[in-house]
């Protein structure tokens, strides 16, 4: 019994890091992000390949397409993750993760919650974006035992 327990525990511990372990390509996501909340849509270009396409909510979109929409305003932007898994091959990262937003303006703020997917290439040794998938949750749904990690950067 005492063994089975330890067993548990250990599997559960494992899952957990494994969780929150970041792989070196997740910074461009990073970079993306805290280029979003800056508005700043050269760095925003700077983390996508020239066929990069996301399909947001529906659409396709592209890096102009998401420009666009990343207007400056008077909002703060503070991001935060939680990655499902990932996987490498070679030059090219696959990974799924969550994706919060918590949008703040004249004291008054709202979160929106993404299920998200990214494919990532390594282009001449920089980890680039080159496809996203994201589907946004419907306003004031949270989902279960999901540890978000505020971004870093």
């Amino acid at each position: 019994m005492a063994r089975a327990l330890i067993t548990l525990l250990l599997l559960l511990a494992t899952t957990s890091s494994y969780a929150e372990k970041r792989p070196e390509a997740f910074r461009t996501i990073d970079k993306l992000f805290a280029a979003m909340s800056k508005f700043d849509h050269q760095k925003m270009r700077s983390t996508v390949t020239d066929s990069f396409i996301l399909l947001e909510h529906g659409e396709i979109w592209t890096i102009d397409d998401l420009v666009k929409v990343v207007k400056p305003s008077g909002y703060t932007r503070t991001n935060y993750f939680s990655i499902i898994n990932y996987e490498q091959q070679g030059d090219l990262l696959t990974i799924n993760y969550w994706n919060k937003a918590n949008f703040t303006q004249k004291g008054a703020s709202e979160e929106v919650i993404w299920l998200e997917s990214a494919v990532l290439a390594k282009v001449e040794g920089d980890w680039l974006l080159a496809q996203m998938h994201s589907t946004r949750l419907p306003a004031g749904k949270t989902p279960d035992k999901v540890n978000f990690i505020e971004q870093r950067l």
